[in-house]
């Protein structure tokens, strides 16, 4: 990944933290610890002086990406977005969320099998992928003429362009192979059992909300949703206690979304 410290100043990543602390992701007394903290007989920086790392920074704007309204603390504006297709049924907010038009896979592929009026509105997203993103307040603007709630969100909004420029992932890396080695499976159970277990249990059943439409079953999700499933892992939920771990190289990533697929079965 590309360094992101000539994107964003130091002062942008350190405030970082206010935006968890006021999305409710992590309780800031937490981060207030970093200044007693001892590392290697060292003291650790303080919370002031402390630089967050790529993953970390990237995986903030994934979360925004998600829902911007949990990931930031602002409110949703009020109405339903009047770019969105009234054919389709959300709700008021969720026609406001970016993953609502562009999808999990940031190619707007979930929508685009509807109407004329959605293959336009539903437009893809992996093109961002390397740009620079200074150049994207402007473009967004543009193209998001409605969302002035959006264009005024300070360094949230940063940290959304940041990651469509250099945070999206490709699903391509993610698809499992078409015969999976035992290896490859407890890999993902290693990973599941040391990272995930804590929180949804062995059977996967536990430790999350399910939404209309949704399997209370990490297994069927991982089968039936694996791009929301994978952009999850990655960049954790917003609002959210859950982990992010786009600090795993993808083929471990792989490895652990294939393992949560064999969860559950009886749940198609």
């Amino acid at each position: 990944m590309a360094c992101l410290h000539k994107y964003l100043p130091a002062s942008a990543i350190t405030s970082a933290l206010v935006l968890l602390a006021i999305a409710g992701a992590v309780p800031f007394a937490h981060h207030s610890a970093l200044a007693t903290q001892v590392t290697h007989d060292k003291p650790a920086p303080s919370a002031r002086e402390h630089e967050f790392g790529d993953a970390f920074i990237v995986s903030l704007g994934g979360k925004l990406y998600d829902n911007y309204w949990a990931g930031s603390g602002a409110n949703p504006p009020a109405t339903r977005n009047p770019a969105f297709p009234s054919d389709l049924t959300v709700s008021d907010t969720d026609s406001w969320r970016c993953v609502s038009c562009h999808g999990w896979d940031y190619d707007g592929a979930a929508k685009t099998d509807g109407s004329v009026q959605q293959q336009k509105q539903f437009v893809g997203l992996r093109h961002l992928q390397g740009t620079d993103p200074f150049n994207m307040l402007e473009l967004f603007t543009r193209a998001h003429p409605d969302q002035k709630a959006l264009a005024s969100g300070g360094l949230p909004l940063d940290l959304l362009l940041l990651f469509l420029t250099v945070g999206q992932y490709d699903q391509e890396n993610f698809r499992p192979e078409k015969s999976l080695s035992q290896k490859s499976l407890s890999r993902g159970r290693d990973i599941f059992e040391g990272v995930c277990m804590s929180c949804h249990d062995p059977s996967g059943k536990s430790g999350f909300q399910v939404t209309p439409g949704m399997r209370g079953s990490l297994g069927w999700q991982a089968r039936n949703q694996p791009g929301r499933m994978i952009h999850k892992i990655i960049n954790g939920v917003p609002g959210e206690s859950m982990l992010a771990l786009r600090f795993m190289d993808e083929p471990a990533i792989a490895d652990l979304v294939a393992y949560l697929k064999t969860l559950d079965p009886e749940a198609n």
